[in-house]
């Protein structure tokens, strides 16, 4: 071996063992690091499709029967921010992974929500509003978060539910139109499966219990016993996050929004730290 072949070889040896060092390493390293867990590409073009979307929402507050709903809560979302004290904290942007996160946008109120009591119809405003989009690179779905600021609790009976003062945060899954259909289509196939390899099942087991001879009824079981494992494989690509057409509406040309989403506040600390109080739900009734 020449000298020179020699370097090279050293050279591929070392960038190979120096490569799967840092593979290996990247196992254990916490996933708030930037570059562990990477931003789409497109996360920019998104949030410039988001922006100056306008919503009318209703929120259902509470996790019981009890609950109480707000109804013609109407915002926009805005580009761009002002100074931090004018914006409540975002969990993307304000927390520990901020890569993933759009950075924080305005949000501009149009229109209060509202609930009725036994006084007459109540107010609920909701100030210092921000919205973030979060996005993975491996991933053909991100969030909308959007957070506002309520001075007063919203209660419409002593002992039901509350919307508590604070910072409250709506939470939104936002499907790429590509991505989603592709989900649709495996979704489809795979329930299709599904469905032959139940009747498949079904068949199988109408002909054990038909069937008097015996080597032929551990043969009929056997079959059943196989079809009924093939469907409990296949169930593992249905996926139950994957929204159906009518839970969706269209948020731009490239974007799907789910039209049910979650209601939340953060207890304790920063964002930076565990703790999050589910407070109800949020219905999307329109966009323009």
């Amino acid at each position: 071996m020449t000298p020179s072949t020699s370097s090279l070889t050293t050279l591929l040896l070392t960038t190979l063992l120096f490569s799967c060092n840092l593979n290996a390493a990247q196992a254990f390293l916490p996933s708030w690091l930037p570059g562990v867990i990477s931003t789409s590409p497109d996360l920019n073009r998104y949030t410039d499709e988001c922006t100056s979307t306008t919503f009318d929402c209703r929120f259902s507050i509470g996790l019981t029967d009890a609950v109480f709903p707000i109804n013609d809560f109407q915002f926009r979302l805005c580009k761009g921010h002002g100074a931090d004290e004018e914006r409540v904290a975002l969990p993307g942007a304000d927390g520990p992974r901020p890569h993933l996160s759009s950075g924080p946008h305005r949000i501009s109120t149009l229109k209060d929500g509202s609930f009725v009591t036994m006084e007459g119809i109540q107010s609920v405003p909701l100030t210092l509003g921000a919205w973030e989009l979060i996005w993975r690179s491996d991933s053909q779905v991100g969030y909308l978060i959007c957070g506002f600021h309520l001075e007063y609790e919203a209660r419409r009976n002593t002992n039901g539910a509350v919307l508590p003062k604070g910072n409250i945060y709506v939470t939104f899954p936002v499907w790429s139109k590509n991505g989603l259909e592709d989900e649709w289509t495996m979704k489809k196939n795979a329930e299709r499966k599904y469905k032959e390899f139940e009747d498949e099942r079904d068949t199988q087991l109408q002909k054990y219990n038909a069937e008097g001879n015996l080597l032929k009824k551990a043969m009929y079981f056997r079959n059943a016993v196989q079809a009924d494992v093939d469907r409990d494989n296949i169930s593992m690509y249905i996926r139950s996050d994957v929204p159906n057409k009518e839970d969706v509406m269209e948020l731009s040309p490239c974007l799907e929004i789910v039209k049910s989403g979650t209601i939340w506040s953060k207890v304790g600390g920063d964002f930076h730290s565990n703790g999050h109080r589910l407070l109800g739900s949020a219905i999307l009734r329109s966009r323009e």
